[in-house]
């Protein structure tokens, strides 16, 4: 039997291209396979950001209610088993094995990509595992992703921003247009964009599926140390709830969450809500590292376009507010090649002292000596070009003090890239505050 390591390496390597859209292939052994409708419900999850947050929240509150869970995100940070969640867990590799020898077996002549044996392999383990609900984000886009083979029961919009635009068009409404492929006629559909393009609203009257948006029909409010929920309950009637407790993760997507779960006929209580979401974070999302070998306050970041460099601006506000005005802000860099690296740059530029710029060891990366000369000109503090994301975070850690924060940023190849070496240069193996 091959090991998770080589059954990767092969699946990698038999389609032609990694990114084929499309899903009459894919659904053709996903019917093979008998995981059209891999749980009694399903929830999709599509968006520019905010899918993995979402996702995680639907998680632990629906656990915490009671129900079993699977998910299917993407992409990993640390190591592939993250992508299927079997009860709360990264399913093993004994699990991913038998999953990528039964897709194998199914298959026959039909050729798959990378991201379509993911996402069969996750289906077939959340339908033997005999699930209540499956949670599944869509990996890029939605009408033509393939984990949209899978008709939802609820289907969720996090958010639009300009991202894959060689694959989804070149403008807000083009992209909408393209997420909200997730719809399906009568089924309920939530957008927590609270500027959703024009191209959702026509997409759901056109289906007739019922659209609630973010800042209409739902929303929340920050109240000090908690914060309020308002929306609709199953009957249509307006709900509150107040003093509930604080994420680590954006309100935004916990208030579209909250909405979502009110279609259930059994929602989870108030008490549920409270017991999943006090201090719930996510790998990557503004996730405090503990480095107890430099006095900065180190967090990193998965934001790998505008949309999400603007979220995390307000973090890094929040930050400087808090901190005062003698607190700096080191930002260390590496991105991919095919995203708005300029962009990026300037919706974070406002809140940054020092850009440490770096490249990692990816074929779609950008190399250091690119990204450095295209922010040099911008009038940045840029310091490098660095060999390495470790090498770009110590040069940072060592110049920042202790009242100071680095901030690792740009991928998810980054953010995991300096975790490894803080956890491996350090004696402390605890990899952060306020996750579980």
């Amino acid at each position: 039997m091959p090991t998770l390591a080589q059954w990767l390496e092969r699946i990698q390597a038999l389609h032609p291209r990694e990114i084929d859209l499309g899903l009459q292939r894919v659904r053709e052994v996903a019917r093979r396979l008998g995981v059209c409708k891999p749980a009694p419900l399903v929830i999709t999850v599509a968006g520019t950001n905010g899918k993995g947050s979402t996702v995680a929240m639907l998680d632990a509150i629906l656990r915490a209610s009671g129900r079993r869970v699977g998910t299917c995100t993407s992409p990993h940070l640390h190591v592939y088993n993250e992508r299927v969640g079997l009860h709360g867990h990264p399913a093993s590799d004994a699990q991913l094995c038998a999953a990528f020898a039964r897709i194998e077996a199914a298959r026959g002549d039909i050729s798959l990509t990378y991201f379509e044996y993911s996402t069969l392999a996750g289906l077939w383990l959340i339908a033997q595992e005999q699930v209540d609900v499956a949670v599944l984000e869509i990996g890029l886009g939605g009408r033509l992703d393939a984990i949209n083979l899978v008709d939802p029961d609820i289907a969720i919009i996090t958010s639009i921003g300009l991202d894959h635009m060689e694959w989804l068009g070149d403008t807000r409404e083009a992209i909408g247009r393209e997420k909200a492929g997730i719809f399906r006629p009568a089924t309920p559909a939530l957008c927590g964009d609270p500027a959703p393009p024009l191209s959702i609203l026509e997409e759901a009257q056109r289906l007739g599926a019922p659209l609630l948006v973010q800042g209409v029909d739902f929303g929340f409010e920050k109240e000090d140390a908690t914060w309020r929920w308002w929306g609709r309950d199953g009957a249509a009637d307006s709900l509150t709830w107040h003093d509930l407790p604080l994420p680590e993760l954006d309100l935004l997507n916990a208030a579209t969450v909250l909405q979502a779960l009110r279609f259930l006929a059994s929602p989870p209580s108030r008490d549920c809500v409270c017991a999943a979401l006090d201090g719930l974070g996510l790998q990557g999302r503004y996730q405090r590292i503990l480095d107890p070998r430099h006095p900065a306050q180190l967090r990193v970041d998965v934001a790998h376009n505008p949309h999400a460099a603007g979220l995390l601006l307000e973090k890094l506000q929040r930050f400087r507010k808090q901190a005062g005005a003698a607190a700096r802000v080191h930002v260390v860099l590496a991105m991919m090649a095919d995203k708005d690296q300029l962009g990026f740059y300037k919706a974070l530029e406002s809140a940054v002292d020092f850009w440490y710029i770096a490249a990692f060891a990816e074929t779609r990366g950008l190399s250091a000596q690119a990204l450095f000369d295209m922010l040099q000109p911008q009038g940045a503090q840029v310091r490098g070009p660095c060999a390495s994301v470790a090498e770009a975070y110590e040069h940072a850690a060592a110049c920042a003090g202790e009242s100071d924060l680095v901030l690792v940023t740009g991928s998810f190849v980054t953010v995991a890239d300096v975790v490894r070496h803080v956890h491996a240069a350090s004696s402390d193996p605890t990899p952060s505050d306020g996750m579980r």
